[in-house]
C-alpha cells in the first residue's frame, strides 16, 4: 500500500469514528509520529491509527488480509480490462471459485453483454458451472468484489489483538509525545466489511493502555469502544 493511499485510509476510519463519538473533532494535515493532530475546541491532541485483524498475523502482517487484497487486486485487474472497453459501471459479486479460468471466463462474457442497451438496476447471473457464480447489476458506481471474503464468523472477543496492538504502538510513545505534547491517544479500527476484520466487542473492559490517554477500538462501521477516562461505546 502506498504511503497515500495509507493516510487517506487512515484518515477515513478516524474521521468515520469522530461522526460515530458526535465529537467534533478538526483532523490536521497527513503527518508522522503520530499519524494526526487533532483539535477538539481549544484542546489539541496527537493521534495515531493502526488497523488490527483476526486470524494470523506475522512479519508480513495479516495472512487473512494478504489473500484479500490479492483477490480484490485481481478483480480490479478484471474491472479496469471491462470498463477499457465498455466504460459502464457494474456492481459485481463474485461467489466460489476464484480460479483463473473462471475469472476470464467471466471477463468475457461481461463483454460480450450488451450492457449498454440495459436499464440501470438491470441484474444477470454468470455461471461458470466450475464453481463461481457471478452475480451482475448495471449500476451508478462501479463496485466489484468477493463474496467469499466478506461473509466469515465474527470474533466477539478481540481483547487479546487489542492489548497486543496496544502494546507495540507504546513502543513509539515517547517519539509520539516528543512531537505532539503529553495528550497522545491511539485508535485501533477493524474493518468488519472484510472477514479479516470481523471483530466486534461485545463487553467493555478496562486494558492497560501503556501510556496512551486513550484508546479507541473502532469496530467499523458500527461501533466505537473508549478506553481510558471516559469508558463508553458509541
Amino acid at each position: 500500500m502506498t504511503r497515500p493511499v495509507k493516510k487517506n485510509k487512515e484518515r477515513h476510519y478516524l474521521e468515520e469514528a469522530a461522526k460515530r463519538l458526535g465529537l467534533p473533532w478538526v483532523i490536521g494535515l497527513d503527518r508522522e509520529c503520530p499519524d494526526f493532530i487533532v483539535t477538539e475546541g481549544t484542546h489539541q491532541f496527537g493521534i495515531e491509527v493502526s488497523e488490527i485483524f483476526m486470524g494470523a498475523t506475522g512479519a508480513n502482517g495479516s495472512q487473512m488480509k494478504r489473500a484479500e487484497s490479492g483477490v480484490q487486486r485481481k478483480l480490479n485487474t478484471l474491472r479496469a480490462e471491462f470498463e477499457a472497453a465498455a466504460n459502464i459501471p457494474l456492481t459485481v459479486k463474485f461467489v466460489g471459485n476464484m480460479s483463473e479460468p473462471n475469472t476470464t471466463f467471466v471477463r468475457d462474457r461481461l463483454l460480450a453483454e450488451d450492457f449498454a442497451s440495459k436499464p440501470i438496476a438491470y441484474r444477470t447471473v454468470i455461471d461458470t458451472h466450475n464453481g463461481l457464480r457471478v452475480h451482475v447489476t448495471k449500476a451508478l458506481r462501479p463496485d466489484w468484489y468477493s463474496v467469499n471474503d466478506r461473509v466469515g464468523w465474527v470474533d466477539r472477543n478481540p481483547l487479546p489483538q487489542i492489548i497486543d496492538a496496544v502494546s507495540k504502538k507504546s513502543g513509539e510513545l515517547a517519539r509520539y509525545i516528543e512531537a505532539a505534547g503529553p495528550d497522545v491517544r491511539l485508535l485501533l479500527f477493524a474493518d468488519c466489511i472484510y472477514n479479516s476484520g470481523k471483530l466486534r466487542l461485545e463487553e467493555p473492559f478496562e486494558i492497560d493502555l501503556c501510556g496512551f490517554s486513550r484508546v479507541y477500538f473502532f469496530s467499523y462501521p458500527e461501533t466505537v469502544t473508549v478506553f481510558g477516562d471516559i469508558a463508553a461505546a458509541a
